[in-house]
């Protein structure tokens, strides 16, 4: 998985980090204590299974009330169906995050047949209770909590709402800077790391045994105020969470290319995975709380530049009082929110939350917000230089491996020994 991009060492986190210390608190049905201490929770779950066990009418209520308002009529084939769709996704999610395993680790963690077999809620509560062995039963309960996630996530009116939101903030940069375009042109960096482990050296004349990147940088030129923004944006891309297929690197004609790969392919179109990897390794069980449901990534030449950008979000998509969650670690002295855990000291990034006041059509208007993210070059360079700490797939590595591998594997059901080659 990306290791000749990127150096091994940067992708351990400091040795007094416990892989296996989780805390299920937010994610309680992934926790493999969770059938061994008693609950009101699990007391409850008992009941719903004892209430449907051999009432099919108690059954097909029960699953009505997963998809639709109280009182909806629905056949019970149907729900059936419908259920049967979640069930198969989350099957999907998991053998998509095992694929993500380098192929030694994977075996060891392949479902049980029995419960990759099921498609029914029933027969799955059953055997969450009363499966032949721990594995089973956990791997059950697993399957019908990722299931019954997805299933929230679909029913969340910020997800609903993501393209037209993408849409609306889209067509706000359209009027507010991209109308003022005066030429687009690309342009080749070859860029290497220096000897001191953390600059990146770049140039528009890459030299012999440099590393190379492709822009399409597009010129603008907007009055502001008493004067003209001249500006170089490298870079934009704007994305659903939903729909968005993460980068990769790939080697074409012997230069740094990017390239799209789907991950979790396999699931439907709109893809909720990278969603529901991120409440799992977040503890979020909310997703209304995802705050960069649509994203906007910029790149600009220097510190600024980014200046002059920030000037023209500002005429275009709100005030400085709008910006939340604001992080700057591009300054000698980094401000706002901390990074996310798992990033490098050594990444450079200005970013934050931005509301945007939608229009509704003649109710309200309402608020939802758009993180947006600003590199320089350099500091983007180093996002993909397989050799920087700073490294993109490496934080990737390290989000995926420490942050959603022990809490979907975890230790009391897989023991430890099968990932132990890899780290």
């Amino acid at each position: 998985m990306y290791r000749n991009w990127i150096d091994s060492n940067k992708i351990t986190r400091r040795s007094e980090e416990d892989l296996w210390a989780v805390d299920f608190t937010a994610h309680p049905m992934l926790d493999p204590q969770f059938t061994r201490h008693p609950s009101r929770l699990q007391a409850l779950t008992r009941v719903a299974y004892g209430r449907i066990v051999q009432d099919e009418e108690a059954y097909r209520s029960e699953l009505a009330r997963l998809f639709f308002p109280v009182d909806t009529d629905c056949s019970m084939q149907e729900l059936k169906r419908m259920a049967a769709e979640f069930l198969v996704e989350a099957d999907v999610y998991i053998a998509s995050t095992i694929d993500l395993l380098p192929h030694e680790c994977r075996d060891p963690v392949l479902p049980q047949t029995v419960v990759t077999a099921a498609r029914d809620v029933r027969d799955l509560m059953g055997l969450s209770f009363y499966g032949d062995n721990e594995r089973v039963r956990y791997e059950a309960r697993r399957k019908l909590y990722l299931a019954q996630m997805l299933l929230q996530i679909d029913h969340t009116r910020d997800i609903q709402d993501g393209p037209a939101h993408k849409s609306y903030f889209e067509n706000m940069l359209n009027e507010g800077i991209w109308s003022f375009t005066k030429q687009i042109h690309d342009m080749s960096i070859g860029f290497r790391l220096d000897e001191d482990g953390d600059t990146i050296i770049y140039s528009s004349r890459p030299g012999p045994g440099d590393q190379r990147w492709q822009f399409r940088s597009t010129f603008i030129e907007k009055p502001l105020g008493r004067r003209t923004v001249a500006l170089d944006i490298l870079y934009y891309n704007c994305r659903f969470k939903r729909a968005v297929n993460p980068i990769s690197f790939e080697v074409v004609d012997g230069q740094h290319q990017v390239v799209e790969q789907q991950r979790w392919g396999d699931m439907r179109q709109q893809t909720s995975g990278s969603i529901l990897s991120k409440m799992i390794r977040k503890g979020i069980n909310n997703p209304q709380e995802i705050g960069d449901i649509i994203g906007a990534m910029f790149i600009v030449n220097d510190n600024e530049a980014l200046n002059d950008l920030l000037g023209l979000l500002d005429s275009s998509i709100g005030t400085p009082l709008g910006w939340r969650n604001v992080t700057d670690t591009l300054q000698d002295m980094p401000a706002g929110s901390s990074l996310n855990i798992y990033s490098s000291k050594q990444f450079k990034v200005f970013k934050g939350d931005v509301d945007i006041l939608c229009d509704s059509g003649g109710s309200p208007p309402y608020r939802y917000p758009v993180e947006i993210q600003i590199y320089t070059m350099e500091s983007y360079l180093r996002t993909v230089c397989g050799l920087h700490d700073a490294n993109h797939l490496a934080l990737k590595l390290r989000q995926f491996m420490y942050g959603l591998v022990p809490r979907i594997f975890p230790k009391e059901i897989y023991g430890t020994e099968w990932l132990q080659p890899w780290l």
